[in-house]
């Protein structure tokens, strides 16, 4: 059985389904090498457009690291996982292209650092997000401290690490980490809307803005507006740029070609 399954959802949408629901799809070794080469595959298809992230079982999206690999003080074989799961997140938050995750349940430890990563978040109503590591004696080691403070300010952030608390999914939609609260049932229909609308932005501009936001947010302000001016000069002088501006004066759907 396949622990990572893709699936076209409608053109232009691959989903990459966590599939180990007999252990809330926690995250593992096998998993994590599956999850990179799943990744790598969407990024690279220029037919995939946006990507949506999403667990199998209806009870979580992924419930963590599979704490079985941690026991027995294997410092060699911790370390390179660690180090493995920073470089994959790394990857999934670099990517070009929209990425949705949707929560069903669980989202806790490494599967909310993968949330952290994406671009947009959809819960469902019984959603809960965490980082309760240090109810283990450990830490967050996929980045999820730095992202976490930089999504919802150190307060937030420390409360919900310090106290271990998780999110329920109408906090996290008031903090501003949810884009989208919906009713379990309503999550299929919720993805599609979410995906179709992010289709209809250009991929260039997308994977610019992407990046804008990414290193925005740790520049200062002039360096980030100059950056922002900079993206915009270089998108006006492509021709999708100039695509978008003809079909919107012709009151037409822009072809975009990526170029």
């Amino acid at each position: 059985m396949a622990l990572i399954e893709p699936t076209d959802l409608s053109p232009g949408i691959r989903q990459l389904l966590f599939n180990r629901p007999e252990k809330l799809n926690a995250l593992s070794t096998p998993l994590m090498r599956e999850f990179e080469t799943a990744l790598d595959a969407a990024a690279a298809d220029p037919g995939v457009r946006v990507i949506v992230l999403r667990g199998a079982g209806g009870k979580a999206f992924v419930a963590g690291a599979d704490i079985a690999e941690y026991q027995g003080n294997k410092r060699a074989e911790f370390t390179a996982y660690q180090f493995n799961s920073r470089r994959v997140f790394d990857r999934l938050e670099r990517i070009g292209k929209p990425v949705i995750c949707a929560v069903d349940g669980f989202a806790l430890g490494g599967g909310f650092e993968i949330a952290l990563c994406c671009d947009i978040l959809i819960l469902s109503e019984t959603a809960q997000l965490g980082l309760p590591e240090g109810r283990l004696g450990l830490c967050p080691g996929g980045g999820g401290t730095q992202r976490l403070l930089r999504a919802v300010g150190k307060y937030a952030a420390s409360d919900l690490l310090l106290a271990g608390w998780r999110l329920s999914a109408q906090r996290a939609l008031e903090l501003g980490i949810a884009a989208d609260v919906v009713p379990a049932a309503g999550m299929d229909e919720a993805i599609l809307r979410r995906a179709r609308a992010c289709l209809k932005v250009a991929p260039l501009a997308a994977a610019e803005m992407k990046r804008l936001l990414r290193e925005g947010q740790d520049a200062g302000i002039e360096a980030a507006k100059s950056l922002e001016q900079e993206v915009l000069f270089r998108l006006y002088s492509t021709a999708d740029g100039q695509e978008g501006i003809d079909a919107f004066l012709e009151k037409r759907d822009p072809q975009f070609r990526m170029e």
